[in-house]
């Protein structure tokens, strides 16, 4: 864990993460590989492991999977996860896996502009 721009930040693999410290998150960031083949079935990765967060029902969530060709399907198949888990979706994104920096900081700044919560006050 560390402080951002006042921001205390955590980041966690989802086979290993601070069950306390998504509880008391105002704002997460969820994110997957895209799994599958393009046009036969594209799918986030692994979403039985990210069942196993403590609740995020309202939670604010920005979206992302990384991918090789398209990010459409697995992008829209994790934001439809996320809102039958009753987060709330403040914004979404695919990055290419060969340029993963490549919008980053725009998907962090809309997560945060979009979020309901003040995530700039710790705690």
């Amino acid at each position: 864990e560390f402080i951002h721009q006042g921001a205390h930040v955590g980041v966690y693999p989802v086979t290993n993460f601070d069950a306390q410290f998504v509880v008391k998150a105002d704002l997460l960031a969820i994110g997957t590989w895209t799994d599958g083949l393009f046009g036969l079935g594209a799918r986030p990765g692994q979403l039985s492991k990210l069942a196993t967060l403590p609740s995020i029902a309202h939670k604010d969530v920005a979206a992302f999977v990384t991918y090789e060709i398209s990010p459409k399907s697995s992008l829209a198949k994790l934001e439809d996860w996320l809102e039958r888990q009753d987060a709330n979706v403040v914004a979404s994104a695919g990055f290419n896996r060969r340029k993963l920096e490549a919008g980053v900081e725009d998907f962090v700044s809309a997560a945060i502009k979009a979020s309901t919560a003040d995530v700039s006050t710790p705690g």
